[in-house]
């Protein structure tokens, strides 16, 4: 059993090895099972496709709060924390199960809306291009008779017939010639108006993609782009501009109180609200999530941003929105604002306007802040 020059391991120093060495144990099947669920739904949020009920953030959102929920048992996205006390940690499979299929066949129906519309614009494409070849043709064939035609009277010697036929080809060609131009320009018209009708259509998902369901305003996706345009403005021209990130107050507790149907009412309430103080083209406004709004303010500084943000805060105190149990709700916002410096980027400066709405709501909510908490500063609101 053993070659040549070998021993058999000493049995005493084979139980000390194992002294010092801990056996290695694979995790619980069940262990493994529920982390690799999670890792899918993480997975399905960093590559989710365009879906026709909902933005990508928002999804991305929703997947993490149900990849969590998997892992360790928190509430699923939705329910209330009465309901995780009830269910004693027991996890929604149905619910991680009818999410994957909405997602699966959201995107599958956004993927085939997309190809049936390439395919039709490639259909349009070929009969356009085979009848316009079909056309040509035949005009082609009526052109080459009539030049058949001349060549037999070109070496016949009846010059009064070859004058009359040069005469009749002449015509002909220019009829040709202006029934082709015709068509052509038809054609083009047809197509031209087609493409326009589609970039139409396109241009409508596009802002569909960037629009937020809910509160028909921009989503995360469009207010990133129009951040990082801002800042190259900014860089190229130096001109003033003010960010506003502003954040409803308690707004869980509006949900836990008075359920995720007054919940949305809210947050259309404040979104038309805050809409119609910021009226100007270059006023960007944005749901980013949840109960957060941002709003980008070019050519303007902070002092004209401040004067904005008490309206805001004016109209939104004003509200009145009724609940499902016939009582009438008033709700309030924070707004953190900051006016972009030199050295900032799109990161740093929605940061500094992020800590100011954290400053406001550490100071009792319902107010501006321009000024960040201080370094020392940990108290939670």
């Amino acid at each position: 059993m053993f070659g040549k020059g070998q021993k058999a391991p000493d049995s005493k120093s084979t139980e000390e090895a194992g002294h010092e060495a801990e056996p290695c144990t694979a995790p619980p099947v069940g262990d493994m099972a529920v982390d690799t669920l999670a890792g899918v739904l993480r997975s399905m949020a960093e590559f989710a496709l365009e879906q026709d009920a909902t933005d990508i953030p928002t999804f991305r959102v929703t997947a993490e709060a149900w990849a969590k929920h998997v892992t360790l048992a928190t509430s699923p996205p939705g329910a209330h924390e009465d309901d995780l006390r009830a269910r004693k940690g027991r996890r929604e499979w149905e619910g991680v199960r009818r999410f994957v299929r909405d997602y699966c066949q959201s995107s599958a129906k956004r993927v085939s809306d997309v190809t049936t519309d390439l395919r039709q614009v490639i259909w349009v494409f070929i009969r356009n291009l085979s009848q316009a070849f079909t056309d040509d043709e035949d005009i082609d064939g009526r052109v080459r008779l009539q030049l058949g035609r001349l060549e037999q009277l070109v070496e016949a010697n009846s010059t009064a017939d070859l004058k009359r036929e040069v005469m009749d080809a002449v015509g002909m060609l220019k009829a040709t010639l202006t029934e082709r131009s015709a068509r052509q320009q038809k054609q083009m018209q047809l197509l031209g108006t087609q493409v326009q009708t589609l970039g139409s259509e396109l241009e409508s998902a596009r802002r569909d993609s960037e629009t937020d369901p809910l509160t028909r305003i921009s989503n995360r996706k469009a207010f990133d782009e129009y951040l990082a345009r801002s800042v190259e403005i900014y860089r190229a021209f130096a001109t003033p501009m003010s960010m506003l990130v502003l954040d409803i107050d308690c707004f869980k507790m509006v949900n836990d109180n008075n359920g995720h149907i007054t919940g949305d009412d809210v947050l259309r309430e404040v979104a038309d609200s805050v809409v119609k103080v910021f009226l100007r083209k270059n006023d960007f406004v944005a749901r980013l999530g949840g109960d957060e709004f941002a709003i980008v303010l070019r050519e303007t500084g902070a002092r004209d941003a401040t004067s904005l943000a008490d309206r805001v805060l004016g109209r939104i105190r004003a509200l009145r929105i009724p609940t499902s149990n016939d009582q009438v709700l008033q709700v309030t916002v924070s707004i953190g604002l900051a006016e972009i410096q030199p050295n900032d980027d799109e990161k740093s400066w929605f940061e500094r306007a992020d800590k100011c709405l954290y400053a406001a709501k550490q100071d009792g909510r319902d107010r501006l802040s321009t000024t960040p908490p201080s370094a020392n500063d940990t108290s939670v609101t």
